[in-house]
């Protein structure tokens, strides 16, 4: 990414007129922060905006504002203008896509390691704690003014990927754009608690239901589990419930990485996988054509559950003993 890329995304935005805006299935604070966040600044630029988020606003961030403007499909086919945050592919966005790619021009705002080409314009930085971080810079070079609504769903974007400041993708710069954001009326305390500890019984439940089903290689390294659709019916559950639990899963003392399985009901086994420092699970993920972060990303696979876990735990384990000999021979 460069300044350059900065520039040219505020020149779109300011020429468009209409603009849809999408993030990833099945979406996470970072991706529905970064959306709202936007949603907003555009919003006060009397933009014809339109947020499509194929599986909606989980529970857990229906207190974002803005909220209530996200539709789940769109008709529409005459924006000027295509926005997608927190993926780089198309594929990732559901029933948005059709929307998404009719428009003319159109803007990518991601801090995975690319896993696509979509937008004409690509604002792509892996070294981002969250999408969050290059929405606000957007926003910056728009010279737009941070209201507290703004400021909550980008502090809501950057405390989600940052597990509230914890993880090591938090930076300097992630310290400074919170702060800021602070000053415009967002309480990091209070959002981690709506994020963090704001969960149905439901929620609660499924937790309770994965680590029950916790396993461990022999030699300890690598933690799985696995949420199965009974368990989703049996507690009236949903996926977007489950969000944290591979972090639990990955808690484990002496394991490297962390697996969460996900069987949806009448639909795919959905992975999440977590590792510490020193093994990137991107790798694994992409194998399995899914993609991510160093330390965290996601796949899906079609077949059932038991081969589902199979396959992805034995290329984590050959991936890691790769890894490992790699290590050794740069010793």
């Amino acid at each position: 990414m460069t300044n350059l890329a900065i520039a040219q995304a505020a020149e779109a935005i300011n020429s468009a007129k209409s603009i849809v805006l999408s993030c990833h299935i099945n979406p996470d604070g970072d991706a529905l922060g970064s959306m709202l966040g936007l949603v907003h600044a555009l919003k006060a630029l009397g933009k014809d905006v339109v947020p499509v988020s194929h599986d909606g606003v989980p529970d857990i961030y229906l207190w974002m504002p803005g909220a209530e403007f996200v539709v789940r499909d769109c008709d529409r086919r005459d924006f000027d203008l295509a926005i997608v945050c927190d993926t780089g592919t198309t594929d990732r966005i559901g029933r948005a896509a059709e929307a998404i790619k009719s428009a003319p021009a159109s803007i990518n705002i991601d801090h995975h390691v690319a896993e696509g080409d979509f937008g004409k314009i690509r604002i792509v930085d892996t070294k981002a704690s969250a999408t969050g971080e290059l929405v606000y810079r957007i926003l910056v070079e728009m010279n737009t003014s941070v209201t507290k609504s703004i400021a909550e769903c980008l502090m809501c974007a950057i405390i989600t990927d940052t597990g509230s400041f914890r993880y090591l993708n938090t930076t300097a710069e992630t310290f400074e754009i919170a702060s800021h954001l602070m000053k415009c009326g967002a309480v990091p305390a209070d959002i981690s608690e709506l994020v963090f500890e704001n969960r149905t019984l439901g929620s609660v439940k499924l937790l309770g239901r994965a680590l029950d089903s916790l396993q461990l290689t022999a030699n300890g390294k690598v933690a799985w589990a696995h949420v199965t659709a009974q368990d989703f019916a049996d507690l009236d559950a949903a996926d977007a419930e489950t969000e944290g639990i591979v972090n639990h899963v990955r808690a484990v003392r002496t394991a490297q990485v962390g697996v969460l399985f996900r069987e949806i009901p009448g639909k795919k086994v959905r992975i999440s996988l977590r590792s510490r420092e020193g093994f990137d699970v991107n790798k694994v993920a992409q194998v399995f054509g899914g993609g991510g972060h160093h330390l965290a990303a996601g796949c899906s696979a079609e077949s059932p559950l038991v081969d589902a876990e199979a396959a992805v735990i034995a290329e984590v384990v050959r991936h890691l003993k790769q890894n490992n000999s790699t290590e050794t021979t740069d010793n």
